[in-house]
């Protein structure tokens, strides 16, 4: 149990001894609600900090916790019939059924288009779902998920029609009549669990109507760390060393939805300390970090990246996350910064580690700047990691579809005293693969070969992401 949870349980043990109320124990979750809740209701529960869910029948659970007003709802009691059984519970759970609640019942105003909205997006919630794609077509709309990077259809209650992606485009607080030209829009979500999302919403024009995709990004704040993402033992050491330094520059690379943000994330909550000076630039920005600083850009308001980043290396930084380096203005003073004391971390798009030193030239970025600065470069794809069991129908892992969740394949990529005497001279791509691989460097599809060797993927899913 985590210091808050003691905290809470031991304020609420005080209350059952005064008030001989039971103490509900599940600390992560709330029993879901199966009644639709008037309006009246949510806002009696809002007002009086309580929540209370009917078992069928005559039954209800009252949930209370410290900041509950007993006296009024004593008063309302008698209203939830004679078989009431009171509980008290940590008050940050009554919290977020109310966030849910009340979102239901104003954002997504009760009728059969808000209804289709809730159920999409639990279906995507509770499959884990990265992406929701809304597509039209001749005569029909349809909608796509994407689970550990593939996309699937998925079939509602309702017959997709124009109402969802209006609906949509309302609560994301876009113009409703603006079908000819691309927006940008996002709107807060929270599930009947708790589970917190920004839903990030952006809209296509396309010939035979709008395509609207919504990226799920999480609320709540990161709680998985390298291990968790599976990085390999040797890779995370390597990478430990390299954080361990007060400068320099680290760069993730690979393609759209490889997963190098979420690495990123990680190696940062692994380096968060009250004694450093962390500040994160991003676009958007996809997960909340506790006790580090988070600035999203905005383009419009004249915020890029680079314009941040003139403005926090006035702010004392130990440490700066730069979303994504874009351009070559970005890319020189990332370089820049990691030569002046200050640790810096990013991603870039490159199709290996030794191929990212030759994009860095293409930004611009010198070579004696590139040798200097660059510490550490991590190509990353994600792969679908086969299960244990092989694809059992009766499996309750994977549910007979063979897989198990994604694994990070990293090549990790250590810039020597020799590679940075060759980067400096600007030498071709050919030469430094040369020297990388007198020092057993292994390219992302050596590496690879001895996961499907192990039976950690799957020859066919290597085959896919990576190629022949």
């Amino acid at each position: 149990m985590s210091n808050n949870n003691q905290r809470d349980g031991s304020r609420l043990w005080e209350l059952e001894k005064r008030f001989s109320i039971p103490i509900w124990h599940n600390y992560l979750s709330l029993p879901v609600a199966d009644q639709d809740y008037s309006l009246l209701e949510v806002r009696l529960q809002e007002q009086l900090n309580f929540v209370f869910i009917r078992d069928g029948g005559d039954s209800t659970k009252l949930f209370i916790s410290e900041d509950t007003n007993y006296v009024s709802l004593f008063q309302y009691a008698p209203f939830f019939g004679d078989n009431c059984r009171f509980f008290l519970c940590n008050d940050q759970l009554i919290k977020e059924r109310l966030s849910f609640l009340k979102q239901t019942k104003h954002d997504f105003t009760g009728n059969a288009t808000t209804k289709q909205l809730i159920e999409l997006l639990d279906i995507a919630a509770t499959k884990s779902a990265s992406d929701i794609h809304l597509e039209s077509y001749v005569n029909r709309k349809t909608v796509r998920i994407r689970i550990n990077g593939k996309l699937e259809q998925i079939a509602l209650s309702y017959e997709v029609n124009e109402s969802l992606f209006t609906k949509i485009k309302l609560i994301s607080r876009l113009d409703i009549a603006k079908k000819r030209s691309p927006q940008d829009g996002h709107f807060p979500y929270t599930t009947s669990k708790g589970k917190r999302f920004d839903m990030r919403v952006s809209t296509l024009p396309a010939i035979f109507g709008e395509k609207i995709v919504i990226r799920m990004l999480s609320a709540s704040t990161v709680s998985f760390s390298m291990a968790d993402l599976g990085f390999a033992s040797t890779q995370a050491e390597l990478i430990k060393q390299a954080i361990a330094k007060t400068s320099g520059l680290i760069l993730f690379t690979g393609p759209t939805g490889s997963g190098k943000t979420s690495s990123l994330y990680s190696i940062l909550k692994s380096m968060n300390a009250e004694e450093l000076n962390i500040v994160t630039v991003e676009d958007p920005v996809e997960y909340r970090l506790k006790n580090i600083t988070q600035v999203e850009v905005n383009n419009a308001a004249g915020a890029g990246f680079a314009i941040l980043l003139r403005a926090l290396l006035r702010q004392d930084p130990d440490v700066i996350l730069i979303g994504e380096i874009r351009d070559g203005e970005t890319a020189q003073i990332a370089a820049r910064a990691a030569q002046t004391g200050h640790l810096v971390l990013s991603t870039l798009h490159s199709n290996n580690s030794l191929e990212t030193i030759r994009r860095l030239q293409n930004l611009g970025v010198n070579n004696d700047d590139i040798a200097s600065s660059l510490k550490l470069v991590v190509s990353q794809r994600l792969l679908q990691k086969s299960c244990f069991c092989g694809g059992e129908n009766s499996c309750r892992a994977c549910l007979g579809t063979g897989v198990d969740g994604r694994i990070p394949l990293m090549e990790v990529l250590h810039v020597s005293p020799t590679l940075q005497s060759l980067i400096s001279q600007g030498v071709s791509t050919q030469e430094l693969y040369r020297q990388s691989e007198l020092k057993n460097h292994k390219s992302l599809k050596e590496i690879g070969e001895e996961y499907v060797k192990e039976g950690i993927i799957s020859r066919k899913e290597l085959n896919a992401v990576v190629g022949f």
